[in-house]
């Protein structure tokens, strides 16, 4: 079809982990598609990288998504680098998100149609920094419970990096415990490692943690060293899940054959977008290794995971902030990301079925002067009431 990009628009959101970069493509059919290109800490810089490659996108047919892609990629010196694959993450959503509007058919369909008519989810951002008590998390991870959700994702390690005290192995055991004797032996309870032991302290903690009967240890160790990650997978008795921080198929063709993961987790903001995404959950298919897509974003990125998770597989769970953030974080696009009982609602739109709220954009939308705000995982915590 004979449709090109003519402008590309960007916008850094205001959020309370860190700023939501957002993309909109316009074409001269007079329809545009929107993306998202989140990076933690990193939003101008991936702003400015998408004025930088402007000449990549604007002439572009936004119908050759695989041209588009190699395109992006192939021509950038430096290709798998976090700002780079993020730029081309967006574009190529964005991209996506043209292509079903035109043709007036959800995005679902054009990845291939369902294969699941139900997508489980699992609770994030419901157990905030402040958080340092186990009864602090337990009465949390009721609430999470009590919203309807059956699986929620935690970190009781506070500011930990490489090895603990015994005092913070102690206290962050007792969260865990106190978690699961908050929920009941039925949830499904998923350990956030954030990248910071040594295999070592990862598989102890792993071992301490049996009775807990935990769905996933995640990026026990950090991202850096492969070799790291497969000890503990080979060693682990809870099983292990990483990949957030992996670029592109060849981050996940690395994982995928040094380690014996049981689950991936591929921010698609961040690792290709959706012409990606699918030859990344291919190539875990080959190995029988499931897919739980990383999702910190803005609810873009949760409608996205809605038509790509239908289609996968190897889809095991999705992960969710949607009930713990903001309140105008429902408000930011014309159509709400809905959840009903830990389940996550496929949109029907054309294209990802939902667009921006200009006027909401405009409220939260940050400016060149503005202080930009990030949370970082080893700043303060409950660590200083124990040592």
């Amino acid at each position: 079809m004979d449709v090109q990009i003519t402008d590309i628009e960007t916008y850094i959101i205001e959020s309370p982990s860190t700023p939501w970069v957002l993309l909109r493509v316009e074409t001269d059919a007079g329809v545009h598609g929107i993306g998202e290109g989140t990076v933690h800490g990193k939003a101008r810089s991936v702003a400015t990288a998408v004025e930088n490659m402007r000449d990549h996108f604007i002439g572009a047919a936004p119908f050759d998504t695989e041209r588009l892609w190699q395109t992006m990629y192939r021509d950038e010196w430096f290709a798998q680098n976090l700002i780079n694959t993020s730029v081309i993450s967006a574009v190529d959503i964005a991209c996506w998100d043209i292509k079903g509007k035109i043709l007036d058919v959800p995005l679902y369909e054009l990845l291939g149609g369902k294969v699941h008519e139900e997508l489980r989810t699992y609770a994030n951002g419901w157990c905030d920094m402040h958080r340092c008590s186990p009864e602090e998390f337990a009465a949390g991870a009721a609430d999470v419970i009590a919203d309807g959700y059956d699986a929620l994702k935690f970190d009781p390690f506070g500011t930990s990096w490489q090895r603990m005290t015994r005092a913070q192995m102690n206290h962050a055991i007792e969260i865990i415990r106190a978690v699961r004797e908050a929920v009941g032996p039925s949830i499904d309870l998923f350990l956030e490692g954030h990248g910071r032991f040594t295999p070592g302290t990862a598989v102890e903690i792993a071992d301490k943690t049996e009775d807990f009967d935990l769905s996933w240890f995640e990026e026990p160790t950090p991202p850096d060293n492969l070799d790291t990650l497969r000890q503990v997978a080979a060693t682990s008795t809870v099983p292990i899940a990483t990949g957030e921080r992996a670029m592109a198929k060849f981050g996940f063709r690395d994982i995928l054959s040094q380690t014996d993961v049981d689950v991936i987790q591929p921010d698609l903001a961040n690792a290709g977008g959706i012409t990606e995404g699918k030859k990344i959950a291919a190539l875990a298919e080959a190995e029988h290794v499931s897919i739980a897509p990383h999702n910190p974003q803005s609810p873009l990125m949760t409608a996205v995971y809605a038509h790509i998770d239908s289609t996968l597989p190897n889809f095991m769970i999705q992960e969710v902030f949607e009930d713990y953030s903001v309140d105008w974080r429902h408000d930011l696009f014309d159509t709400p990301v809905v959840i009903e009982d830990g389940f996550l609602q496929i949109p029907n739109g054309p294209g990802i079925g939902v667009d921006l709220n200009p006027d909401v954009v405009a409220e939260h939308e940050l400016d060149d002067g503005d202080s930009i705000r990030t949370i970082h995982h080893f700043e303060g915590g409950w660590e200083e009431e124990i040592r």
